[in-house]
């Protein structure tokens, strides 16, 4: 019989931890027994208040308290818009845009100021709008300059001192004649 008793009482104690594990609660007796956003519940356990999650096993309810805004990874119906659940350092979900993209919650377009544009250009309607002589997705590739625009500058001033001559040998050549 005392086999048998200490058999059960191991097969409880390791009930319990199975249940604490997986409810990620752990025993309380009252609110404060939980981390930050947990409530304690009808059942003695730990939960998260609504909009807050743990991200079980990294963190649980009772000892880390319900940081994150989302438990599920990728793209999830707890996040707002177009933003993405992400593991932060930390060991909680966070719902953030993803790469590339800004303004949560649409996550749209390149940027959301002309900062981000590399100087070389506006933001506008979420898209860099490029100065001239730049161009990419972040103006930050800048264009050679056009051998077009450079031979009508040199074009014009090989013409010049003909223009000027033109007409003073034409006038010498009048008063002389």
């Amino acid at each position: 019989m005392k086999g048998l008793s200490r058999h059960l009482v191991f097969f409880l104690i390791c009930f319990s931890l199975i249940r604490e594990t997986r409810s990620g609660g752990g025993n309380c007796r009252r609110n404060s027994d939980c981390g930050a956003n947990a409530l304690c519940n009808n059942n003695d356990y730990c939960e998260c208040e609504t909009g807050f999650y743990d991200f079980l096993p990294l963190t649980t309810a009772r000892s880390d308290g319900c940081l994150g805004n989302c438990d599920e990874l990728g793209s999830t119906s707890q996040c707002e818009g177009n933003t993405q659940c992400i593991l932060t350092p930390q060991g909680y979900g966070e719902c953030t845009c993803p790469e590339n993209t800004f303004g949560p919650p649409e996550c749209r377009g390149d940027c959301k100021s002309s900062l981000q544009c590399g100087f070389h250009g506006n933001c506008e309607g979420g898209k860099c709008v490029c100065f001239p002589e730049f161009e990419g997705k972040y103006c930050d590739v800048k264009t050679p300059m056009k051998p077009r625009g450079n031979l009508y500058l040199l074009l014009g001033a090989a013409a010049l001192p003909l223009i000027l001559l033109v007409p003073a040998a034409f006038a010498s050549s009048v008063s002389s004649g």
